[in-house]
């Protein structure tokens, strides 16, 4: 039955009615155009694009005149009609926005809605007539009449009950009889899901849901500001465009706006805050936090409160609860925050409140949860149970460092400087890792910071996810202690991962269990533990790994002030996700923050050309097996031999777990599963101690080298050498969480050595130059001023982790002591290598 809709003032819509519903049509949560009478001039699909339309006056193709909206053809008789599926398979609609921005003149000029139900669709189904939705489906309903449209405005109408009642799934527009709409939008709220009034006793092994997806209902309420774009983009899916599709607020200035020294807050601490409400109240297990295209203007820190309430106009009186302490933020980056363990297990939440320090830009939050009615009861268990998340930099960063390369330099956590490195062909991540030993004389065995390696077997499937319980945790009073899974040779396995547990020192020198968190390592990150930190013993999962392990030589293991274990005061499990996970979220490709233009080859896709494999997994052609070079002329070619310990020694160390027979320092697990190679590579540095150098591991994101082709001979026109410290480079593994993580990085890639020995006059000896392949699954370590090129990667890019101690941070430019270079230009070289195939 008909009826007279009321059209509602575009101010009071905007202000004070929007925020209440979500846009079950928009095309960035799901909505789709799925048929039309005719579009000639613009596109259907343009009808249901989340931004307002653009102008495009004055634009021609070759059908005529542009417009970033929908239009047919002149003269239809009748009307033209376009039907769109809703994001949500089953909601209710109160208001429809019907928008002819742009189009004056030939906009259309009047225009009805008609709707099929969910249940129409299912009995569609259940009569084996789905087919495609047409006009002449059966079921439509009206749940607009004919109204009135103008040129170049947005035309707002309340639906009556029968549309804010229904539960629907398609949508007919109709333009009477043609013409043209910028953008349609309708607003309602999608059908709740059914609210369990009791969780099984194993509800954390099964996945938690968004709680506050629109897909569900969940609605931003009000928010602080949004000078630059709204709070609801908060809830879109995926990660976004660009900078436009977040929430961005204006600068919170120091003394300035609302902070002013006579402003309403002044004095006060600077803060944004958005309110929103779940699409279903429940339990909250772990929150995600996206920064995603805000590399310059992420905020600095960020927390989240919970409150319970019945009525959205009760928010006021709201009493809230932190669910997630005062968490550091960085740019261009997922970060997931555990709940805090003084929040009470089984309480359940209807709205949150997020809040970033002091202001900037977010791109999404997702709360993840387990639906529960609110008068359910969870008797607490007497034990811990955790959730285990992608580990982050600024979720470590209370217990250490994150060692790992990203695909933009943008995304360098705060704090971390990045250089262009080794001629153009990396980016530098400075100290992204400390390398601290404190013990007091006369602790343990002498001795400084060497390099070992670490394999471990697989110690636990992960692929259905699984529950496990933390025996024991440690820690190492005096030093740090980092762990750099290596990369993996031609033919393995894919890798595993590893799980980090860790808790801070409590007052009663034990374990802090509130403090407590689980992390999943993938292969592309390494960890450095603070000193002090208590952790769980290295625990590789999904699979077998070999690591670079970095810690103080030759320690005393029976000595306390080397490492102390305890147990865990009460019971404390973690809840392990399947990974690699069964079901990969849709991400959309981060192509919007891209290095300058004359940086941008170092993100190039590289193709690996064919290569021979040999048994030993190692990518070469038939290296020989002893060192030899060929005259090209008065130049000596060097041709690579595959890398050892014996045949390097002369210019340093090589860390393996495959370490020569003649090395001792070794231990093995009781189970036989994990064996340890300790002092493989001595960490030295002879800097005076007035030039503040400091030791740490920074990550190098290498790329192939221009010119440097298998098959062919490459021309050395760069050798440096360090005279102060030794250097060590480590091929860091390729991995991720799929769509929760950095993106991997292609496969193979080797590492081409290239060094020689000092002459009488203290520069390099062209007859000495030697060459080398290095497998990404070995690293290496140069002694204190040896001669060697600058990294030279082949195939494909590899996060290179680097252990050296320097002067320059990063934040100026290079000190001279740090490193001493040489270059040869025009038809002068120094040498040259035969490439292999």
């Amino acid at each position: 039955m008909s009826y007279t809709p009321k059209q509602i003032p575009l101010e009071e819509f905007d202000s004070t009615v929007r925020s209440n519903y979500v846009e079950v049509s928009s095309a960035a949560l799901g909505g789709e155009v799925i048929a039309c009478s005719d579009d000639f001039f613009a596109a259907k699909e343009n009808l249901i694009k989340p931004g307002p339309s653009i102008s495009l006056k004055g634009q021609f193709g070759p059908n005529g005149a542009l417009y970033d909206g929908w239009e047919s053809r002149r003269h239809n008789p009748e009307f033209d009609w376009v039907i769109i599926r809703l994001a949500t398979p089953s909601s209710s609609i109160s208001y429809v926005d019907i928008d002819t921005s742009h189009f004056s003149g030939n906009e259309a000029p009047q225009s009805q809605i008609f709707a099929l139900s969910s249940s129409t669709i299912s009995s569609l189904k259940s009569k084996n007539k789905p087919g495609k939705i047409t006009p002449f489906t059966e079921g439509w309903e009206e749940i607009l009449p004919v109204v009135d449209l103008g040129p170049n405005s947005r035309h707002i109408f309340e639906l009556d009950q029968e549309g804010k009642k229904g539960q629907w799934s398609v949508l007919m527009v109709r333009m009477m009889p043609d013409g043209g709409m910028a953008r349609f939008r309708a607003f309602g709220i999608p059908t709740s899901l059914e609210i369990p009034t009791t969780l099984p006793e194993n509800y954390k092994s099964t996945e938690a849901i968004d709680l506050l997806s629109p897909l569900i209902g969940g609605r931003i309420i009000s928010c602080s500001d949004a000078n630059f774009s709204p709070p609801q983009n908060l809830l879109l899916p995926g990660r976004g465009i660009d900078m436009s599709d977040g929430w961005e607020t204006r600068r919170s200035q120091h003394q300035r706006g609302k902070y002013s020294s006579s402003g309403p807050l002044a004095n006060q601490e600077r803060k944004e805050w958005v309110i929103a409400k779940l699409g279903v109240e429940g339990l909250i297990s772990y929150v995600e936090v996206d920064t995603a295209f805000h590399p310059g203007n992420y905020p600095v820190a960020c927390a989240i409160e919970a409150t319970y309430i019945t009525n959205d106009t009760d928010i006021l009186n709201a009493e809230w609860t932190t669910i997630v302490e005062k968490k550091p933020l960085g740019p261009h980056r997922q970060h997931y925050f555990d709940i805090e363990r003084s929040v009470k297990e089984g309480s359940v939440w209807s709205h949150i409140r997020y809040t970033i320090y002091p202001d900037g830009g977010s791109k999404r939050v997702r709360i993840f949860g387990y639906p529960l009615s609110p008068s359910a009861t969870i008797t607490p268990k007497d034990e811990l149970a955790l959730p285990v998340l992608p580990l982050t930099v600024e979720a470590f960063k209370s217990f250490g460092q994150v060692i790992q390369g990203f695909s933009l330099p943008t995304s360098a956590p705060k704090g971390i400087p990045v250089t262009m490195a080794n001629q153009g062909t990396a980016f530098k991540f400075h100290r992204m890792g400390k390398i601290n030993e404190s013990y007091p004389d006369g602790v343990g065995k002498p001795g400084g910071v060497f390099v070992g390696s670490v394999k471990t077997a697989n110690r636990l499937d992960i692929s259905e996810g699984v529950k496990f319980k933390i025996d024991l945790l440690e820690r190492h009073p005096y030093t740090t202690q980092a762990f750099i899974p290596l990369g993996r040779s031609a033919n393995s396995p894919p890798p595993g991962s590893y799980i980090v547990v860790v808790a801070l020192n409590g007052t009663d020198d034990k374990p802090d269990l509130k403090t407590v968190r689980a992390f999943l390592a993938t292969a592309a990150q390494g960890v450095s533990f603070d000193a002090g930190t208590w952790h769980h013993s290295l625990f590789t999962v999904g699979g077998d790994l070999e690591y670079a392990i970095v810690e103080r030589g030759t320690p005393d293991p029976s000595s306390l002030a080397y490492v102390e274990k305890v147990a865990p005061s009460i019971s404390t499990y973690i809840q392990i996700p399947p990974f690699p996970p069964k079901t990969v979220p849709s991400q959309t490709t981060l192509t919007a923050l891209v290095p300058h233009p004359a940086t941008a080859h170092l993100n190039a896709t590289l193709v690996s050309p064919e290569v021979i494999i040999q048994a030993n997994g190692v990518l070469s052609s038939k290296p020989p097996q002893s060192q030899r070079s060929l005259t090209n002329g008065s130049i000596s070619v060097s041709e690579p031999v595959l890398i050892t310990p014996e045949n390097f020694s002369t210019f340093g160390h090589i860390i393996t777990t495959s370490p020569s027979s003649t090395h001792k320092d070794s231990e093995s697990s009781p189970d036989g599963k994990t064996t340890k190679n300790n002092c493989l590579a001595p960490v030295i540095s002879t800097y005076p101690e007035e030039t503040g150098a400091i030791t740490g591991i920074s990550v190098f994101r290498a790329t192939k080298k221009v010119g440097l082709e298998r098959g062919k001979v490459f021309d050395i026109r760069y050798l440096e050498r360090h005279p102060f410290t030794s250097q060590t480079f480590l091929p860091m593994g390729k991995a991720e969480w799929a769509g929760k993580s950095e993106e991997t990085l292609e496969t193979g890639g080797e590492f081409l050595v290239i060094v020689a020995e000092d002459a009488p006059d203290g520069k390099p000896d062209p007859e000495t130059v030697k060459s080398f392949i290095l497998p990404p699954n070995m690293g290496l370590c140069y002694a204190p001023g040896i001669w060697h090129h600058p990294v030279l990667i082949l195939d494909s890019t590899i996060d290179l982790a680097c252990i050296e101690t320097q002067i320059a941070t990063g934040l100026h430019d290079s000190d001279e002591r740090d490193c001493e270079l040489l270059s040869w230009e025009g038809t002068e070289i120094f040498g040259q290598v035969s490439v292999p195939l």
